[in-house]
């Protein structure tokens, strides 16, 4: 199993339903609405490391609104 973080930022006006989209991912483990230089804040499970790619650039960045995305992957608890 990989965890990762992915900040993302969205378009205003368009944070809530980006926010609802990604939260409907099977791999989203929690989605935040945040304050600061994104918007969003999803915590990605996943049932290997190579999925991230696909997850991140496939499934994130075709949800409307949607600019950019930074992603961080969990090493250590």
């Amino acid at each position: 199993m990989a965890e990762a973080y992915v900040h993302v930022i969205v378009d205003p006006g368009a944070v809530s339903r980006a926010a609802s989209a990604i939260s409907e991912l099977d791999s989203a483990a929690s989605v935040h609405v945040v304050t600061g230089e994104y918007d969003v804040i999803a915590r990605l499970e996943l049932a290997e490391v190579d999925d991230l790619p696909t997850v991140v650039a496939e499934e994130i960045h075709s949800i409307t609104g949607v600019i950019d995305t930074v992603t961080s992957l969990a090493f250590a608890r």
